[in-house]
């Protein structure tokens, strides 16, 4: 009954391509499903029905025309003829090239040579392809001395879990560059070493190669075993001519050879995406159907677009007939829609609303802002700021996200959104989010009516962003503004990193000092300021014990608000229900309800269990916390009958909109208790209800009879009502 097992980091023979499976409705950062790594294991204890591959992936990266594609190919063959300088060579997209020899250990290693696009448009799908268990060669042209070395190394560092990486110095005309060496290694443990090359004369080639060698061994000594049956199929794919096949062609050549478990193919397709020996987006309802059997071949359709001078004079607006202008190569029929949900995927397009088969593609946007009036009283203030390294393509990805809530989005002449920024409008509040590249900073201001709210959800947008791009919490700070007197007034005002809150609250001080006023501020009211903070789990306990929990106790990185239960807590703690509340039902009896003491409410994961516990028929007596501390006592009748009535009609209308909305994704949830909150703010006497019912404990109390996994979202959302009401 084994669900999760995480393995990663151990010394073991299994890939990590399968130490990190999940399923592809997890969130990235979940812990990896135990079932594809135990049937991995099993599988390969048969040494009679499994082979040792010595297998890895080279990748070469750098600017265009450094010349990565003379060296891919001078690796194979030194005999190579170099192309004349005067012909453009530069490589679209990527290409993959074999290169297979025997090591010193006697043992035949193939490798994958993927030789990359250098140029900057290209950099948004490098992440889908640099992955770990590889070796990367960065190469730089030493008459130009143009190659950004911090970039390349940081990207690498962060999308290949610190891969290691040779400098090679491509000697174009003799001539050499000077570089800061001991300071490049001094920063980046994964450099290993520095090649000065010269491809013209083959001066260096043979001692790259050596070292090449000697760093492959290095990186797989064991190699990696491999199921006959899952070698069979992965033969045959790598064979088959075509572009792509069916999903139900992969299906039936895993069935020949002898795989049969539908959650077994699924695995596998999921081990060949990750290797990047083919494509299969799994979780697409489109792109499911086909597997992509060549990777290059699906991104040279997507770098043709855009590289294409129609599109970029366009500022990257095309539309359905540009595609079929620039796909017409026989390669691309009838694959013109899938390879435009490729372009989706990968994060390079986006559709524009209202405008069928009409796109943008934001890195192709006008670097100029157009003109917008923005009303700076009030706002509330966001900044990203990335201490040592700030991806390439944060912004335009997060463009792609969230692009229906562009301000004028079906009107790309007048649409606010441009290369290095975006103005979004969600009809009650607006965000602008610009981007400062060379200062390493993403700045939001929101304005209008319930601006926390889009504030909230642009948050955890990025937060999402910052785990694709591999981003930890302390490579970035998210920067909140001072609330104190001087600095509400003060268009710049001073700043706390959020880290540094939460270290606040985890060392129990309330406050902490405002360096440009002086003042003491309130920790919390920093934070409540400009973003909701949703627990996952239901209100169980008091506020004060809440409170005590540690943020080193939540399930937490910097990448998730999910709470966890406190490790001294106990492993099912209960709350005794036993309430006398005179209850109105239809035929307006008063009625006394007693609960059993097995329906108490139990911890389970992120929701409460219990038949009756937590439902209004079955209050009586007093409320009680873990603690046995009173929550719900001593109020008048009038006050228990508002308390539980109130809280009976949000239990009836969160169940009743339970059936129709999507509640997946934490936006959904917070979406979810939005619109429960809209629905109360439209019902004044339910309303009414809510607010007599406050005084009885406060809106936390009702939270105390819900029976529902969103209840603490619900509750956090009419919290909120609520003081804007008081």
């Amino acid at each position: 009954r084994l669900k999760d097992l995480d393995l990663r980091g151990n010394p073991i023979s299994i890939p990590p391509e399968i130490l990190a499976s999940k399923s592809p409705s997890k969130n990235p950062w979940d812990t990896p499903d135990a079932q594809p790594i135990l049937d991995y294991y099993f599988t390969t204890r048969d040494p009679e029905e499994t082979q040792t591959l010595y297998e890895a992936k080279l990748l070469i990266v750098g600017e265009g025309g450094s010349g990565k594609t003379s060296l891919a190919n001078k690796l194979l063959n030194p005999d190579y003829q170099l192309k004349p300088e005067t012909e453009d060579t530069s490589t679209e997209g990527i290409d993959i090239l074999k290169w297979e020899f025997t090591a010193t250990n006697s043992k035949k290693y193939c490798i994958n040579i993927w030789d990359f696009g250098g140029q900057e448009i290209y950099h948004q799908t490098h992440q889908f392809f640099l992955t770990e268990r590889s070796l990367y060669l960065l190469v730089c042209d030493s008459r130009k001395e143009n190659t950004d070395h911090y970039f390349w190394l940081e990207i690498i560092r962060l999308l290949s879990n610190n891969s290691p990486v040779l400098l090679i110095q491509n000697e174009k005309h003799e001539r050499t560059c000077n570089l800061n060496l001991n300071k490049l290694r001094g920063e980046f443990a994964n450099l290993r070493d520095t090649f000065p090359l010269n491809l013209a004369s083959n001066r260096g080639l043979k001692q790259l190669q050596n070292e090449l060698q000697h760093e492959l061994e290095k990186l797989i000594p064991n190699g990696i075993p491999f199921p006959n049956k899952w070698l069979a199929v992965r033969y045959t794919l790598e064979n088959d001519g075509r572009n792509y096949i069916n999903y139900s062609e992969y299906q039936t050549t895993c069935r020949r050879h002898g795989i049969t478990n539908r959650q077994e193919i699924c695995q596998l397709s999921r081990f060949l995406h990750d290797l990047g020996i083919c494509l299969h987006f799994q979780n697409d309802p489109i792109l499911c159907e086909r597997m992509i059997l060549k990777p290059n071949w699906g991104t040279t359709a997507i770098y043709k677009i855009l590289d294409d001078q129609t599109v970029k004079q366009n500022l990257g607006q095309f539309n359905y007939q540009n595609l079929a202008d620039i796909w017409q190569a026989e390669e691309y029929a009838n694959m013109h829609h899938q390879l435009l949900q490729l372009m989706k995927e990968f994060k390079v397009c986006y559709e524009i609303p209202r405008r069928q088969r009409e796109y943008i593609a934001p890195h192709l946007l006008s670097p100029e802002s157009p003109p917008y009036k923005w009303n700076p009283e009030n706002n509330l203030i966001l900044r990203y700021k990335y201490k040592n390294f700030m991806p390439k393509g944060i912004l335009t990805r997060f463009i792609v996200e969230k692009h229906k809530e562009i301000e004028n989005v079906s009107d790309p002449e007048n649409a606010l959104v441009w290369k290095t920024g975006v103005i979004l409008n969600d009809h009650s509040a607006r965000a602008e989010v610009l981007e400062n590249y060379h200062k390493r900073e993403i700045i939001i201001r929101v304005s209008g009516n319930r601006p926390r709210d889009l504030m909230t959800i642009i948050n955890d947008k990025f937060i999402e962003i910052h785990d694709i791009f591999n981003l930890k919490s302390e490579d970035y700070d998210t920067l909140i503004p001072c609330n104190c007197q001087a600095c509400q007034i003060n268009p710049n005002p001073f700043t706390f990193p959020l880290q540094r809150l939460y270290n606040c609250i985890d060392r129990k001080r309330p406050t902490i000092q405002c360096h440009e006023s002086g003042e003491d501020v309130n920790v919390r009211g920093l934070i409540d300021d400009i973003i909701i903070q949703y627990p996952d789990y239901p209100e169980m306990f008091d506020r004060g014990y809440r409170d005590s929990f540690s943020r080193k106790q939540y399930q937490n990185d910097g990448r998730s608000s999910k709470r966890i239960p406190p490790r001294d807590a106990p492993p099912n703690p209960t709350v005794n229900l036993s309430v006398n509340v005179p209850i109105n039902n239809q035929n307006q009896q008063e009625q006394a309800m007693s609960n059993d003491k097995s329906n108490d409410k139990i911890w389970n994961g992120d929701r409460v269990e219990g038949s009756k516990i937590g439902r209004i028929d079955s209050l009586q007596g007093s409320v009680r916390d873990i603690h046995g501390n009173n929550i719900v006592n001593n109020y008048n009748n009038t006050e228990k009958q508002s308390l539980a009535e109130a809280a009976k009609e949000i239990q009836d209308l969160i169940e009743q909109l339970s059936t129709t909305y999507n509640t997946d994704s934490m936006m959904a949830k917070v979406a979810f208790a939005e619109e429960i909150k809209n629905q109360v703010n439209h019902n004044p006497s339910l309303g009414g209800r809510i607010l007599s019912a406050s005084k009885a404990g406060g809106v936390a109390a009702i939270g105390q009879f819900l029976n529902h996994p969103l209840a603490s979202f619900v509750i956090a959302a009419l919290e909120d009502w609520e003081k804007t009401k008081s």
